[in-house]
């Protein structure tokens, strides 16, 4: 089943096209790579499978609706079941922990303050941070950051989590911890995609992989279909080819 249909997609910004004809799916409980150079275009498609961004032409599906025409008020269901986990987190600097948690419960959901207690130690409890809750961003690691923010995305219990280059400038503790997060909600039928440069973390959660280059796709398919071609694009992007 496919939960995410990108058909055709194109998008430009003035005279510069970022996307011609970009098409790709994401089937339920998988983990797509979006992988490209710097300039690609990954977080343009990201943010508009938000509605963030409006296509010119083509179409975006999210499990079986169109949303690419929404107007505002209607994406508001589109981000209850799609999050995105920003590349640095995006916490509020001037709330703690609980109140960057309890923010996204608040503006959508009808729940006793007791309810969204208890939701936001539970999510800290299993993102390994259950001290967390009072703490200020200033006062998170690196990778603390990141797991808040990738807990913040989680705590509606979305069925699809977008993450942008979600272990950059981690060391290798954090960004396993990643990966393991990442695992563990891959396990729970949570569909996604992964926009990264860090191909051993695609290695590790991704099942298929899409390559982006000129505006288009120019390889896509499974990881191990992709790995055991000698010259295939996994090889030509970590040699800069791509």
């Amino acid at each position: 089943m496919n939960i995410i249909e990108v058909k055709n997609f194109r998008k430009s910004f003035g005279p510069r096209v970022i996307h011609s004809d970009v098409s790709f799916v994401v089937k339920k409980g998988e983990c797509l790579g979006l992988i490209g150079g710097s300039g690609t275009g990954k977080s343009v498609l990201l943010r508009s499978l938000i509605g963030l961004e409006k296509p010119d032409s083509g179409s975006i599906i999210i499990q079986g609706n169109e949303i690419s025409s929404l107007p505002e008020r209607e994406l508001v269901n589109v981000r209850r079941r799609v999050a995105y986990a920003f590349q640095d987190g995006a916490l509020f600097d001037s709330m703690t922990v609980y109140e960057n948690l309890a923010y996204p419960l608040r503006a959508h959901f009808n729940m006793k303050e007791s309810e969204i207690a208890e939701r936001i130690q539970s999510q800290l409890n299993e993102f390994g941070l259950p001290e967390a809750g009072q703490l200020y961003p200033a006062n998170l690691s690196g990778g603390m950051q990141k797991r808040i923010g990738l807990a913040r995305a989680m705590i509606m219990n979305p069925e699809v989590v977008l993450y942008d280059e979600p272990t950059a400038g981690l060391d290798p503790f954090n960004t396993k911890r990643i990966q393991e997060l990442i695992l563990k909600l891959k396990a729970k039928g949570v569909s996604s995609i992964l926009v990264t440069h860090d191909m051993p973390t695609a290695f590790a959660v991704c099942d298929d992989m899409v390559f982006l280059g000129g505006g288009k796709v120019i390889a896509s398919g499974s990881i191990n279909d992709l790995k055991n071609q000698a010259d295939g694009p996994i090889q030509r992007f970590i040699n800069g080819e791509l």
